[in-house]
Formats: structure tokens, C-alpha cells, sequence
């Protein structure tokens, strides 16, 4: 499955009358773009060990890759996944549609930027995250 399938269900959520759904963008949003940069690094030799715990040492690994680029879809995971954390355990606060939204649009904007870093870059990217895992 191509995970940016995920942002399909984001979009179509986004703006539901339905928290739930809203919620659901939020996850799908995440999830999309965590899943596509851990298959693209993964395809290139970065090891992922399937746990919790890839979620962090992605997010650290990408802001200290040496990379402008990078460390921005790095910050901007970060901040997906707080969003996705808030949308999926803090279930007392509303989640409003302009949440959703933002959140929709972040991963967006994260993924154009990870699919605009080119190949050699990519590889210095996989190369110096090597070294600090």
C-alpha cells in the first residue's frame, strides 16, 4: 500500500461536521507522511526497528541530518505528531475543524518538501542518519 493513501481519508475528513472524523484526518495526516519517509529511508538502508520508538529517533534523525530540508520535515513531523497524540488521547478537548485543517495542510507541505530533496541529498541525508543511529 502507497501510504499516501492515507491522505486521501485526511482530506476527505478535514472538514467533517464529525469530531471523530476530524480526529481520524489528523491520524491519517501523520501517519501519511511518517509512513512515506520511513519506506523512503528504509528502501535506502536506514534501519527501522517497528516499534514506538522509530517515531522519535525519525524526527531526531531527520532534524540532524545535516539538511535544511530535512529539519524542516523533521520539525514538522514533530508537530503532526503532537496533533495526532492531542486528536487521539485528549478526547475532554474539542478537536475544531480548523485543527484538522492545519494539520491536513502541514503534512501537505512536509511531503513537498521531502519529495523536493534530490537524490544526491537524499543519500547524504541517509548517510550522516547512519552515523548517529
Amino acid at each position: 500500500m502507497d501510504a499516501r493513501e492515507f491522505l486521501l481519508i485526511a482530506e476527505r475528513f478535514r472538514n467533517s461536521r464529525v469530531e471523530a472524523e476530524r480526529r481520524t484526518s489528523a491520524s491519517r495526516s501523520y501517519y501519511a507522511l511518517f509512513n512515506v519517509v520511513v519506506s523512503t529511508l528504509a528502501g535506502k538502508g536506514v534501519p527501522f526497528s517497528e516499534t514506538d520508538d522509530d517515531h522519535r529517533r525519525l524526527i531526531s534523525n531527520l532534524t540532524n541530518a545535516g539538511s535544511t530540508t530535512a529539519s524542516s520535515v523533521g520539525r514538522l513531523l514533530n508537530e503532526l505528531r503532537t496533533d495526532r497524540n492531542r486528536a487521539a488521547y485528549r478526547l475532554d478537548e474539542m478537536f475544531e475543524s480548523t485543527t484538522s485543517e492545519l494539520v491536513y495542510s502541514r503534512a501537505i507541505k512536509a511531503l513537498r518538501q521531502f519529495d523536493s530533496i534530490s537524490a544526491a541529498e537524499l543519500a547524504n541525508i541517509v548517510k550522516r542518519i547512519q552515523t548517529l543511529t
